[in-house]
């Protein structure tokens, strides 16, 4: 009887101690995510816009990677450069567009859930605001308009909105996107 309860306790060290490994990893791979958004945001703003055609679709490369600009959230204190195009990979080091641009007022970015990503975007409240520094140096205005919760298989209802700007992360869980809606106040 007293081996079994040793070995029991003894499985039970096993997953506190894994469970603790598996939080420091996370804790270290969202702080190194924090500080290679930081490093590319300071990046784009040293650097000046290359044109590739239209104005607004004008990108700046960092570390191989084009970057269409970066959003602040003065809520969050927090500021955030955007790849131009969506890979997963790049979800390790900033948000990406989904689809869309912040020009054609149909934009969608995706975010990982680091608390240094998208991880809280929930604490945003409808009424705040939104800034997003283009590449070609326009500074868009939002304001947000909704908060809401959808299942990763709404893809139709996440990119065909009628809002100009949709933010989105996966919820703790990984079962829902979180996601804020934004409209466009002004463009500088």
């Amino acid at each position: 009887m007293k081996i079994k309860g040793a070995g029991k306790m003894a499985v039970g060290a096993v997953l506190i101690l894994l469970a603790g490994l598996l939080l420091a990893h996370n804790l270290v791979e969202d702080h190194a995510a924090g500080s290679s958004a930081q490093a590319v945001v300071q990046k784009l703003k040293e650097q000046r816009p290359q044109e590739n055609g239209q104005q607004d679709q004008s990108t700046i490369e960092v570390r191989g990677t084009a970057y269409c600009g970066y959003l602040s959230f003065p809520k969050l204190q927090q500021t955030l450069p955007v790849a131009s195009k969506w890979r997963f990979s790049q979800l390790e080091i900033s948000p990406a567009t989904y689809t869309g641009s912040a020009a054609d007022r149909d934009w969608v970015v995706a975010g990982h859930n680091f608390v240094n990503h998208f991880g809280r975007l929930n604490q945003l409240q409808v009424g705040d605001k939104v800034y997003f520094k283009a590449a070609s140096g326009r500074r868009y205005v939002y304001r947000v308009a909704k908060l809401e919760v959808l299942k990763p298989t709404a893809i139709s209802k996440m990119v065909k909105s009628k809002y100009d700007l949709s933010l989105f992360t996966c919820t703790y869980s990984g079962l829902t996107r979180f996601t804020v809606r934004c409209r466009l106040l002004q463009i500088k």
